[in-house]
């Protein structure tokens, strides 16, 4: 018998990234996410002697009834998922779906928000057995196999079931993985990884995990309930490995640095360019950073190994709203990050997040301002949401900011939080504002048709077209 692991579909079709942290429906211009999480547990279970399935059906276009077709005829005893909040509802209902279709298989989920609210979710799915909490992989590795041998789940660390009275436990929690070289390969085999594709030059990329865990403490984000605070890192040796089992099994050269803030340690950083440098590894690489954790020579080195694109969590352009969501940078840092980027000729992704505590119509106007300010190649303005597992859902439910608990609405391109001074209404329309000031300037018309260009004919049509889509959605 086997265990299937998915990234689930929903009712209506929609392609989510359910991702630790990011709970979102496809990235940029419709940008799918290879899935980490899934590959990484897939290696575990398999190299424990599990036989496993990945389905990942966003990017294969599986739906609902093809799924549950797919369980009937498996021969699978365990089936466990990635949840996100916005389609928590539609994930938490997979259970039933699936009891209907084959009642003797176990059901399981994982995510921030089951970890979150753990008890909830368990009352609101009857059909579901199990909740895997915080890091999953070795807490699923721990189910699998006490399912398979039919042992009993109280040395289970990690997870969350009832017990045979109806009762919930909640198992201790489970150490988070210390040494990650310990990790197999991730387990890219059992997935198709065609669907994974950068936006416009169409080339097939894949997610490196070199580090895990945020020390920082944004209150908008629920990457601890994941990771934890500590940061864990794999050797520089061991990811260049990693890259290279990549290039060579599946010819792939493009990485996305899997990492809250892949530049938290200089030294780690310079350590990994120059080993890339050294092998002669003809590969693009990008990654996620905060403003503070960068500097020009660090981000020229970057450069020649390789690095194309960067991210930065901008957030807001007002100091006391950046304060009051304990970001714990300034937008002096934000002006000068960027700058250090574009002078090593790296990409800037910058990220803004529109409605957190404190906002008013003035700082959402700075915020507009600062990104055209700052110009950088692609911005993206989200909604302050409070999802469970950050500190911001909690002020938020002790504050009555939260008047419609459906999570179906827990959107980034949707705020909810009723807060004096800037209602949902007014950051919704600011968030349209800002993509509309920033992208329907004529140099970003210039901008992006040298892009175009660069990437070919074929791409043009097709990066054209899904930035329309993209757009349409966005404003």
């Amino acid at each position: 018998m086997k265990i299937l692991l998915l990234n689930p579909p929903t009712y209506d079709n929609r392609a989510f990234i359910r991702e630790g942290r990011c709970n979102q429906e496809q990235g940029v211009w419709s940008t799918l996410w290879p899935p980490i999480t899934l590959a990484s547990a897939g290696a575990i279970l398999e190299a424990s002697g599990h036989c496993v399935d990945i389905l990942d059906c966003a990017a294969q276009g599986i739906r609902l009834k093809e799924l549950l077709a797919r369980i009937k005829k498996g021969n699978y005893y365990l089936v466990a998922w990635a949840t996100a909040t916005p389609s928590i509802n539609s994930d938490l209902a997979l259970a039933g779906e699936i009891k209907a279709v084959a009642s003797g298989v176990k059901t399981g989920v994982f995510g921030t928000h089951v970890t979150a609210l753990a008890d909830e979710c368990l009352d609101d799915s009857h059909h579901l057995d199990f909740i895997v909490r915080n890091e999953p992989e070795e807490s699923l590795k721990g189910l699998a196999e006490a399912l398979e041998k039919g042992k009993g789940l109280e040395g289970v660390m990690g997870i969350s079931y009832r017990d045979t009275r109806g009762h919930v436990c909640h198992n201790n929690r489970r150490p988070f993985i210390n040494n990650l070289d310990n990790l197999p390969f991730p387990a890219w085999h059992l997935l198709n990884l065609d669907p994974y594709r950068l936006p416009l030059t169409g080339e097939k990329f894949l997610i490196l995990a070199p580090l895990r865990g945020c020390p920082y403490q944004c209150n908008f984000c629920t990457a601890q309930t994941y990771y934890g605070r500590k940061i864990r890192k794999k050797t520089v040796p061991r990811v260049i490995a990693e890259i290279e089992y990549v290039m060579s099994a599946f010819d792939i050269k493009q990485f996305f640095m899997w990492a809250d803030t892949f530049t938290s340690d200089r030294e780690y950083v310079l350590e990994f360019c120059q080993h890339i440098l050294k092998r002669r590894l003809h590969v693009g690489w990008t990654c996620n950073s905060r403003v503070d954790t960068v500097d020009g020579s660090l981000l020229n080195t970057m450069k020649r190994a390789g690095c194309w694109m960067i991210s930065y969590g901008i957030e807001s352009g007002d100091q006391k709203v950046l304060d009051k969501a304990r970001k714990n940078t300034t937008v002096d840092q934000c002006r000068e990050a960027v700058r250090f980027a574009k002078d090593a000729r790296i990409k800037v992704a910058a990220h803004f997040v529109l409605g957190l505590p404190g906002e008013t119509a003035e700082t959402l106007e700075k915020t507009i301002k600062l990104a055209l300010d700052l110009d950088p190649d692609v911005a993206q303005f989200y909604c302050a949401v409070p999802f469970p597992g950050s500190s911001l859902y909690e002020l938020a439910e002790k504050q009555g900011w939260i008047e419609n608990r459906n999570f179906d609405d827990f959107r980034q391109d949707n705020a909810i939080m009723n807060m004096p001074g800037a209602p949902p209404s007014v950051v919704n329309y600011y968030r349209r504002l800002g993509f509309r000031k920033f992208y329907l300037r004529p140099s970003r018309f210039v901008s992006f048709s040298k892009l175009l260009r660069a990437a070919g004919i074929l791409q043009n049509i097709k990066g054209g077209a899904k930035f329309v889509r993209w757009m349409a959605n966005s404003s």
